[in-house]
């Protein structure tokens, strides 16, 4: 729930008793502005007939403020009205774009050609501005002031690394930053938030009550699951899939929802993650299933690596065709950045390990999906397209 204090700037008036001579002006004054609200009245109908007036803005409607309380516990000022939104992360401007994607100023990171076959034209040429995410990255900070969000908003971890982040952002662009906690179990929470800030509570509450009920069936259908049961999942990531992440890191939380038992026996690394691991390891861990993050740049053949070279070819999950590659478009269905796509990642990689609790038409809740979270209705191909190597082989 969003706390709110509101505030209205302007200045404050005075009255008084008018002399004879300010009361001459006064009436004068008064003529002059008949006048020219007449003129205006007659050039508004005449220039804007058939057309909307323009929208005020929240300077003209006297520059009315919040100020909530973001996930951090800290106060910030915002303005009550939103029109233009920035986020400091792809998780977040992922998010927005599922809720309103006409407020968002610009991306973080250009979409590629790939990812453009899934998203609308109208919102293909909006810019990539950079950021405050990943490794290295710094947000386009002289861009971002020139398009003037109302409020960036800063979807991801919260702690006190994150909520310093904020408050230098906000020092660097003069504009309010919120954060707000990413963690997959709350992305309902997320959205009623977000829905909050944008006054879209209705739209938030249909994506929010549908990511809820994704978890729940996710978290049910895991507490079925005997030990003994749980698929032995490597998670490959990296130009050769010698880069992991293990259990407990926010990038393999949908493996972990869904009751895969990740294999990886290496050190959590907070942040970026992406431990180096030998080939030998990999081999040692025999997993069951392998999963390869996904390539939208069409820069690496992982999967063609792991499905052919000599050197995988030992370990289960490749003698038994069970490697299988994260679908990608518009945005990541599990991670690299992880989004609102893992709404759609957990079904995936529950039918994949678990059928029999994961009964349903996979490809029908793909087309749901991207018509409800993503605005775009997928064609028969664009859907194979999606889809190849994520699913089993007859």
């Amino acid at each position: 729930m969003v706390k709110r204090r509101t505030k209205r700037h302007g200045r404050a008036s005075h009255t008084g008793a008018a002399g004879p001579a300010e009361g001459r002006w006064a009436k004068a004054a008064a003529a002059t502005v008949i006048l020219l609200v007449g003129l205006l009245s007659m050039t508004v109908s005449a220039c804007g007939a058939g057309e909307d007036p323009p929208e005020a803005s929240s300077e003209a409607a006297g520059g009315q403020t919040v100020t909530i309380t973001d996930h951090a516990g800290r106060q910030v000022t915002i303005p009550a009205r939103i029109t233009k939104v920035f986020c400091s992360g792809p998780t977040g401007t992922n998010l927005v774009y599922t809720l309103a994607p006409e407020l968002l100023v610009g991306w973080n990171i250009t979409p590629t050609d790939q990812e453009k076959e899934y998203i609308p034209a109208e919102y293909c040429a909006v810019a990539g501005l950079g950021g405050w995410f990943g490794k290295n990255t710094t947000g386009n900070v002289e861009e971002i002031i020139k398009l003037a969000p109302d409020v960036v908003l800063s979807i991801g971890d919260v702690n006190e690394a994150a909520a310093s982040d904020a408050e230098r952002i906000q020092g660097l662009l003069n504009t309010p930053v919120v954060l707000i906690d990413s963690t997959l179990t709350k992305t309902g929470d997320a959205y009623r938030f977000v829905g909050e800030i944008l006054a879209m509570p209705e739209k938030a509450e249909e994506l929010a009550a549908y990511s809820d009920e994704v978890i729940r069936q996710a978290q049910e259908n895991t507490a079925k699951l005997a030990e003994e049961d749980r698929i032995s999942l490597y998670y490959a990531e990296g130009g050769k899939g010698l880069h992991t992440d293990p259990e407990g890191s926010n990038h393999t939380e949908v493996f972990t929802l869904v009751g895969a038992r990740n294999v990886a026996d290496v050190e959590l690394q907070e942040g970026y993650g992406m431990s180096p691991v030998s080939l030998e390891q990999v081999i040692a861990w025999d997993p069951e299933v392998i999963v390869v993050a996904s390539d939208p740049s069409g820069e690496t053949n992982v999967y063609e690596q792991i499905t052919t070279g000599e050197d995988w070819a030992t370990i289960q999950a490749v003698e038994d065709g069970r490697v299988y590659v994260i679908p990608h478009g518009p945005f990541d269905w599990v991670d690299r950045p992880y989004s609102i796509g893992r709404m759609l990642g957990i079904p995936w990689m529950g039918n994949l390990l678990y059928p029999e609790l994961y009964d349903f038409d996979m490809q029908a809740k793909v087309k749901e999906f991207y018509r409800l979270f993503y605005h775009f209705d997928l064609t028969d191909g664009q859907l194979q397209e999606l889809m190849e190597h994520a699913i089993p082989v007859p």
